[in-house]
């Protein structure tokens, strides 16, 4: 029975309205996802932003209405990024579903003009967002009014005073930058780069600078992630090091909770005795808090069992050197297509984007493959991330629950909504998947050029290699170092020796003038 009213509802797609049906349930999926990951976001928010303390007054009571927007606005943001860093896994979970049960009810629904609707919606609420909402968020944040006006319709205005005066700005910047391009007396550097990233039929089209805008910000977060990825690559085995627990004997973890154990009883008599200071009292509370927790944790690695204990973290470690190699390996592959103009380059595949559910998209491995091109592609973005925020440059931006601040929650989604719009075009790039790009993604410029996308790949390649080798010969020399280096107290002897015959030597020479 669910079968038959299964096809027959389906039956409408055939149908003048089998169009308003289909685009009713594309709009439900659309809203529901939206809604999902727009409390994830918020949730998320809320565990990190700094409570807002406000008074009854009219001033505060306006700069909590503007804290909660600009709240509201960073939470539809990050929603955005989520969408766009999940659009590669979801589609190709999606591609897989339909291949392996056409027939089934609860797959019928998703077809490829879904799909590529929510490729389009990712692409234009991700311009929305990093071009109005954000630099809107930001402004109205920052805003106090003009001169000899208070209130909320006083910051508004003044956001959107400054909101205009910088479109104006970016807009003339565009039409200046067309202008010089496309005149006889160019400079010849400029030149080389426009017509490099872009065609010369969309230079002399006057919606240049959009495409120009949105076309150089994708080109700068595949840059940052060309950057960060490799480096990320090279630092995850320190981050996830320091999550899983290292093998450790049964009888080390014993000595250390005894060794925390005297140390906590000396802290408590130091505690009980009336000859302590407040400020020496209050450190010995704060370090009696750190051993309890250092004590529970060394208690509840003791209680696990000797396995996870001792084969967790080597597993960890090996399970993430297989990724980055084969990440890595795929990427080799890639530029051998390239040299041998085997594969087409991204986004230019005309087929695929209407016959991407077709079987001969499908990975060379199958349903394995594909998630393994999703496992990639996750921990693609995870190394990036790993890698922007372990800069010592960009350390300040890592958010600390209950304690950043709005202004840093906003340059956190703009970094991570560039990063998590452009893996899209990183993972076509790279050729880590066989899911092309979709929709308006497509319309990337410098996509085009296969010089562009053949020296990214081989940096890509050149600067993972460098990274993993310092950081292998890096610990290898350092530990070396650490096994051929004498023992501190015969070091402390040869620096006396060396002493002793120095002010030998210095003493014969006194003499001997």
């Amino acid at each position: 029975m669910d079968d038959s009213n299964g096809s027959n509802v389906f039956e409408l797609e055939s149908t003048d309205d089998g169009e308003f049906y289909q685009a009713v349930r594309h709009s439900i999926m659309a809203m529901l996802v939206t809604v999902v990951l727009y409390m994830i976001s918020y949730v998320i928010l809320r565990r990190f932003k700094r409570p807002h303390v406000s008074n009854i007054s009219s001033e505060d009571i306006t700069e909590a209405t503007v804290y909660r927007i600009t709240v509201c606005l960073c939470s539809f943001t990050l929603s955005v990024s989520l969408a766009a860093s999940l659009l590669l896994p979801t589609s190709i979970i999606s591609r897989e579903l339909v291949r392996h049960w056409p027939s089934s009810y609860y797959i019928k629904w998703i077809n490829g003009k879904l799909i590529r609707e929510l490729w389009n919606g990712v692409f234009l609420c991700s311009n929305l967002s990093l071009f109005v909402l954000l630099p809107f968020s930001y402004f109205f944040l920052e805003s106090e009014g003009f001169t000899g006006t208070k209130g909320m319709v006083a910051r508004i205005k003044e956001t959107f005073t400054v909101l205009v005066l910088l479109s104006f700005v970016t807009f003339g910047c565009s039409l200046l930058l067309s202008k010089m391009v496309t005149s006889d007396h160019a400079p010849l550097t400029l030149t080389l780069v426009i017509s490099t990233l872009f065609s010369d039929k969309l230079v002399n089209t006057p919606w240049f600078m959009y495409s120009y805008l949105y076309s150089m910000t994708s080109l700068l977060g595949v840059a940052v992630l060309l950057v960060c990825t490799p480096l990320g690559l090279a630092r995850i085995f320190t981050v996830i090091g320091g999550i899983v627990m290292k093998p450790q004997l049964s009888t080390s973890l014993d000595e250390q909770i005894n060794t925390l154990d005297i140390e906590m009883e000396w802290i408590e008599r130091s505690i009980r005795s009336n000859g302590v200071s407040d400020e020496v009292l209050r450190a010995h509370v704060v370090r009696l808090r750190e051993i309890e927790e250092s004590v529970r944790g060394l208690k509840e690695r003791k209680a696990m069992s000797p396995w996870r204990r001792n084969t967790m973290y080597p597993l960890t470690l090996l399970l993430l050197l297989f990724i980055t190699g084969l990440s890595v390996f795929m990427v080799i592959l890639n530029v051998l297509k390239l040299l041998l103009g085997y594969g087409p380059l991204p986004g230019l595949d005309e087929s695929f984007d209407k016959e991407f559910l077709d079987s001969k998209y499908d990975s060379y491995m199958g349903s394995l493959g594909a998630f393994v091109e999703i496992g990639l592609v996750c921990y693609i973005l995870i190394a990036s991330l790993v890698g922007f925020y372990t800069n010592k440059n960009m350390r300040w931006l890592i958010p600390k629950p209950k304690d950043t601040s709005v202004t840093t929650i906003i340059i956190n989604c703009v970094v991570f909504l560039v990063m998590s719009c452009s893996l899209p075009l990183l993972s076509a790039t790279l050729g880590l998947t066989r899911f092309d790009l979709l929709g308006h993604y497509r319309t990337v410029e410098w996509l085009k050029n296969v010089n562009v996308i053949l020296v990214y790949n081989v940096s890509f390649v050149v600067l993972s290699a460098l990274c993993l080798v310092k950081k292998v010969t890096t610990a290898v020399l350092r530990e070396v170092y650490n096994q051929l280096q004498p023992p501190a107290p015969m070091r402390h002897k040869f620096y006396l020796h060396v002493t002793a015959l120095c002010s030998i030597v210095g003493a014969l020479r006194h003499r001997a003038t």
